[in-house]
């Protein structure tokens, strides 16, 4: 205390405080203040350790004032792990370690070797503790280091720490991906490692690196990740990103929490099969049942019965699902019989019908699959939730942005009024959720659409609505999606850590991927979202003619990439600037067709979707691009 000692009895009433480990956050001493200038606080003598001071204190005058200090207390002592080609450490794995933790050790192994030029030695955890060790998991080595009372986690749990217990570290968490994960982060964090692409992999390299005290620990935003871009399909660079989701199984370390199918009435009810036999199975429309773009009689007791049994078989023969789907066809026209329309009615939504029909057969098979969930869509016609009916405890919701402004985030958009009190309504009454967003304009893949900006401040609201899983659709079937290097990288991060600083990782990515280029790779970036305004709504259709694109907007991203071209690295670096580039060739030969003949754009352009083997430049695929090219091409003839 700087002042009198007197002083204090005029200001404060009472003062309490509380000392807290950093880690742990248990309470390590509390006690009230002696009220003198000086209190010696009785930790550090057991090594170096941060702590925080919680201060909670009584005015005079009745008014309370709290205020956190973080602090160290102890001497630090430096552990080299290496230096000059050398180590004294070896990396642990327990006997009965799980695969990915085997191949997380693999992968520690391999980094620290291109970081430092020494072959760290694997061995198992057979052997007494020594000094100097690695040891991912838990297994002998890590429990005779941590206190007594340590448990260890379910095998699915991913949060996960590393820390220093003296001059070793230990990497821990659930043995499926948790601890592979704490392997990961500390290779980020401590030595700037980074899987940008499936290609593109970055590993500094280092003379020494010391530490005295690491104690690093995370926990993820969203429980099931879904990172739906090309690129983020490869297993091994989608589990450095700490992706876990998938919406087709995919062997992969760590393993995925898959989500079986989606619009699966008639997969698992073809009108092949029944309709002759039984049109009642199907919607009636107008007075007379049809199979052609319709869905399910949902109160008819055979439907129930047979969609059940094929849900049941399909988990047998594909137990390596999280979640099952059984979920409209991706079309409307609902069935409009009596005892449908009643529920509708009555819950004032035609996702009425379906949510009384999936907890159906969410009761039928919870006893033989207790760990399984049944899946739905609230989606489009079905977007509204039911007033009076909720979803079973192992039903999932799966709710569509479809709809959605992408220009502005959910909250701030009033077209996006409608979306976020459905999204509220639905969160009030399902006990999970599992989000369908998207984050790409389906009729261009690769034409220029700025909305990074709304990327995080959706996850979060996902995340704040009981969204246990989010998965966010891309350009998925092959490359040249618009920045998807850069957007599935960054969806990556946030899905993780939805707070994480986005600037920070665009900024990170720019130059760590684009290298000298990334400047003004960056400045493009930029000057593309700075045309966003209040007035401005984008949606999965953006135009080329939109008046996003008008003025001189191809002109002055040309400017700003010929300076990106010019300062490249290397070839490489100047092949992946041209990929950034591209959307730009793409909207001129949209706008100018004759133009970007003239100028050599649209022959660039041919030259690098080939070199990239990018195959869609829209999502319906190779009629789009034929299209393009015979348009192109019929200018082309007649200039």
């Amino acid at each position: 205390f700087l002042q009198m000692e007197s002083v204090s009895q005029k200001i404060f009433k009472s003062v309490h405080l509380e000392i807290k480990h950093a880690k742990s956050q248990n309470t390590v001493w509390k006690n009230d203040w002696s009220g003198k200038n000086d209190m010696i606080l009785p930790v550090g003598t057991e090594g170096f350790q941060k702590y925080m001071l919680k201060i909670i204190a009584t005015l005079t005058d009745g008014t309370s004032w709290t205020k956190e200090i973080n602090f160290a207390a102890g001497v630090p002592v430096k552990h080299v792990l290496f230096e000059g080609g050398k180590t004294d450490y070896s990396i642990v794995v327990g006997a009965k370690a799980s695969e990915s933790e085997r191949w997380a050790a693999q992968e520690l192994q391999s980094c620290l070797l291109k970081i430092s030029g020494v072959e760290f030695p694997i061995k198992a955890d057979e052997t007494e503790v020594e000094n100097h060790e690695l040891i991912i998991g838990y297994n002998r080595h890590t429990f005779m280091l941590l206190p007594d009372d340590s448990e260890k986690p379910d095998d699915k749990d991913e949060t996960y720490f590393y820390e220093n217990s003296g001059s070793d570290i230990l990497f821990c968490g659930g043995s499926e991906r948790g601890s592979m994960y704490a392997v990961f982060s500390f290779l980020e964090n401590e030595f700037g490692c980074r899987w940008y692409t499936p290609s593109v992999t970055v590993i500094p390299t280092r003379e020494k690196y010391e530490f005295a005290y690491l104690n690093h620990s995370e926990s993820p935003s969203i429980q099931v990740r879904n990172d739906f871009y090309y690129e983020a399909f490869n297993p091994d660079w989608a589990a450095h990103n700490k992706i876990n989701g998938a919406m087709s199984f995919r062997e992969q370390h760590g393993g995925v929490e898959g989500y079986w199918s989606v619009h699966t009435f008639y997969p698992l009810m073809p009108p092949a099969e029944f309709f002759d036999k039984h049109p009642e199975y199907y919607s009636l429309i107008d007075g007379k049942r049809i199979h052609d773009h319709a869905q399910l009689c949902l109160t008819n007791p055979d439907v129930l019965d047979i969609i059940t049994e094929r849900l049941r078989e399909t988990i047998r023969k594909n137990p390596e699902y999280l979640i099952y789907s059984v979920s409209q066809n991706d079309w409307r026209n609902p069935c409009h019989c009596d005892k449908c329309q009643a529920i509708a009615k009555k819950e004032g939504s035609e996702s009425g019908p379906v949510i009384w029909f999936v907890n159906q057969v969410a009761d039928r098979i919870k006893d033989e699959f207790p760990d399984k969930y049944v899946g739905t869509l609230a989606y489009q016609y079905t977007r509204k939730p039911p007033l009076n009916i909720v979803p079973r405890e192992n039903v999932v919701v799966r709710f569509c942005s479809i709809e959605c402004c992408f220009a502005h985030d959910f909250e701030s958009c009033p077209e996006n009024h409608d979306f976020l009190a459905d999204l509220k309504g639905w969160s009030a009454i399902a006990p999970h959720m599992y989000i369908w967003d998207y984050v790409v304009n389906f009729s261009h893949y690769i034409m220029p659409y700025p909305n990074f900006r709304v990327l995080q401040q959706n996850i979060k609201t996902f995340r704040d609505n009981k969204s246990i899983g989010i998965m966010e659709q891309a350009a998925y079937q092959s490359r040249g999606g618009e920045f998807a290097e850069l957007r599935a990288y960054l969806i990556g991060k946030l899905l993780w850590n939805a707070d994480v600083d986005v600037d920070e990782v665009i900024n990170d990515f720019m130059s760590g991927y684009y290298g000298r280029s990334g400047q003004f790779v960056r400045e493009y970036f930029d000057f593309l979202h700075g045309r966003l305004t209040s007035e401005t709504h984008i949606h999965l259709g953006l135009r080329p003619d939109d008046v996003l694109f008008s003025g001189d907007f191809v002109q002055e991203a040309d400017k700003i990439f010929d300076k990106a071209e010019r300062v490249a690295d290397n070839d490489e670096i100047r092949r992946r600037v041209e990929m950034a580039r591209l959307p730009v060739m793409y909207l001129k030969c949209k706008i100018t067709p004759s133009k970007a003949i003239y100028d050599g754009t649209y022959e660039r352009f041919k030259m690098i979707v080939k070199r990239e083997g990018i195959t869609h430049f829209a999502e319906s695929g190779q009629p789009n691009v034929e299209s393009f090219y015979r348009q192109m091409e019929a200018i082309n003839k007649n200039k």
